[in-house]
């Protein structure tokens, strides 16, 4: 990535074309992710690259529409910062959306050799007292 706010556009594109190769190459080696799902907890970009393959060839014939809102980016030097409520869509081969979630994700980026790559990944979703989801209106 050239700039930060490539991520999500790539991201986006990635995802609904299950282009595996394309999202891994937005994460560092040394990537630290903590996601909602599975392990919760995952370092390296072997590890974090086996569940990119995992989820996005889980999909069949399915397709992923990710929508960005709320985007926030901060740039420094060599580091960044990154923030946005994210849709996932899953859109049926009928065109229909079968199920959505909305997150939050929290970006850290680094820069090395002109090219940003994502070293940290926090994704999350707040709930109420009744244990629900408050992101999905």
């Amino acid at each position: 990535m050239k700039q930060l706010q490539d991520f999500f556009t790539i991201y986006k594109q990635s995802a609904w074309n299950k282009d595996t190769e394309s999202m891994i190459a937005l994460y560092h080696d040394n990537v630290v992710i903590f996601d909602m799902w599975n392990q919760g907890y995952q370092t390296g970009l072997t590890d974090w690259s086996n569940a990119i393959k995992g989820w996005l060839g889980s999909l069949g014939d399915e397709k992923v529409n990710v929508i960005f809102e709320m985007t926030e980016i901060h740039e420094g030097k060599d580091v960044g910062f990154g923030s946005a409520l994210i849709t996932y869509q899953a859109i049926s081969i009928s065109n229909t959306i079968v199920r959505s979630m909305k997150n939050r994700v929290t970006l850290g980026f680094i820069k090395q050799k002109d090219e940003w790559k994502v070293i940290h990944q926090h994704t999350s979703a707040p709930i109420n007292s009744n244990l629900e989801g408050i992101l999905n209106f």
